[in-house]
C-alpha cells in the first residue's frame, strides 16, 4: 500500500506508529528522508527475553511526542528554542518480517530490507529488539564508510557464546570485521562483565571508549570532543547505557549509567561529526518497566538525535 496519512489526535488514539508518521508498507512507495522500522527479535539474548516488545512500546510511547508535531512544522524544542526536523518527511514503515527459529536467516532479511530502505534513500532508524540486529543492519552500509557510534553498557566484543557468534554479546565484534566499518567509538561502558581481553586489543586506530565514569568526571562535551569526525556515521544506541533509575525496561541493567541530559549532549555532539547514515535503539525490554519510561525516553532520544542531525530535504 502506498503511504498514509495519520488522521490528527492525542496520544492515545489513532495507528500506533513512530510519532503518528505516516506509515509505508511498500517500500517501493516509500518517499521520505527517515524510515522508521521496527525489529520484534530477542533470538539473541542470553539473560532475560521480551525484546522483541520493543518497537510497538517505542511507538506507543512516542505518541504523547504526536501532539506536538506535524511534518511541515516538526517539534518545536523550547530548551534550544528551535525547530527540529520541520519539512523533513518521516514515515513508519511498520515491522520487518522475522523467521522464529531461523536466525541468521533473519538476519539476512533485515540485512536486505535495510539495503531498500536506503535504495530509496531513506535514513534507516530501527527500533529494536536485542542488539544483535545491528550487526546485520549495518552490513547493509557495503557501499558506505561508517564510523559506529555505540552507547551501551557493555562493548559487545566476545567473539562468540558457546560457540554462538550472532547475539546480542557480539554484535560489535562482527561489525568490527567488515570492512567499510572505519572505527568504533563506545561510550558509557561499565560493570563486571566486559573482559580485559576487549580493552587491550584495540579495533583500529579510530576505536576507542569511553566508560560512563568517564562522562561524569570529565564531562560529555570533553567525550564527546573526543569522537572522530568522518563521513558517514551510524548511532548503536543500547537503551542500557542510561542509569536503571532512568530507564529499568531492559535486560540487564547496570547501576552507575549515563543520565538523560548527558546522553542527549552526546548524542548532539555525534550530529555534528559526520552525516547521520542511521540509527538503532536496542534492547528495550517493556516487560521490566510497567510504567513505561524506558520506552518513553527512547522515544525522546531518537528525536533528539533526528533533530540534531543536518537532514537534506
Amino acid at each position: 500500500m502506498p503511504t498514509s496519512e495519520q488522521q490528527p489526535g492525542f496520544g492515545y488514539e489513532g495507528i500506533a506508529s513512530f510519532c503518528r508518521a505516516p506509515v509505508c508498507f511498500d517500500l517501493t512507495e516509500l518517499e521520505a528522508e527517515i524510515a522508521v522500522v521496527g525489529i520484534c527479535l530477542d533470538s539473541g539474548t542470553s539473560y532475560r527475553s521480551g525484546t522483541r516488545f520493543g518497537p510497538k512500546a517505542i511507538r506507543e510511547a512516542s505518541m504523547l511526542y504526536s501532539m506536538g508535531y506535524t511534518q511541515q512544522a516538526g517539534f518545536y524544542d523550547i530548551e534550544l528554542g528551535k525547530r527540529l526536523l520541520a519539512g523533513v518527511r518521516m514515515v513508519d514503515c511498520g515491522d520487518i518480517p522475522t523467521l522464529p527459529t531461523l536466525f541468521v536467516e533473519t538476519l539476512d532479511l533485515i540485512t536486505q530490507f535495510i539495503r531498500d530502505i536506503r535504495a530509496r534513500g531513506a535514513i534507516p532508524v530501527v527500533l529494536g529488539g536485542d542488539h544483535s540486529i545491528s550487526f546485520p543492519i549495518v552490513r547493509a552500509f557495503e557501499n558506505a564508510s561508517l564510523h559506529v557510534i555505540q552507547f551501551d553498557t557493555h562493548l559487545d566484543l566476545m567473539d562468540e557464546v558457546v560457540g554462538i557468534r550472532y547475539s546480542h554479546a557480539n554484535p560489535m565484534k562482527r561489525i568490527s570485521e567488515l570492512d567499510h566499518v572505519s572505527g568504533l567509538t563506545q561510550i558509557g561502558i561499565r560493570g563486571v562483565l566486559n573482559q580485559p581481553e576487549w580493552v587491550e586489543t584495540p579495533i583500529s586506530g579510530t576505536s576507542a571508549f569511553f566508560t560512563a565514569e568517564d562522562v561524569r568526571n570529565k564531562g560529555a562535551e570533553y567525550v564527546a570532543s573526543r569522537i572522530p569526525e568522518c563521513e558517514n556515521i551510524y548511532v548503536s544506541l543500547d537503551i542500557d547505557s542510561l542509569d536503571p533509575s532512568v530507564a529499568p525496561g531492559t535486560g540487564t541493567p547496570e547501576p552507575g549509567g549515563l543520565s538523560y541530559v548527558d546522553l542527549r549532549t552526546l548524542l548532539r555532539a555525534c550530529a555534528r561529526k559526520g552525516k547521520l547514515a542511521g540509527m538503532d535503539v536496542v534492547e528495550v525490554n517493556p516487560l521490566f518497566d510497567p510504567t513505561g519510561r524506558t520506552a518513553q525516553v527512547a522515544a525522546r532520544l531518537i528525536i533528539d538525535l533526528l533533530g540534531a542531525a543536518d537532514i537534506q530535504i
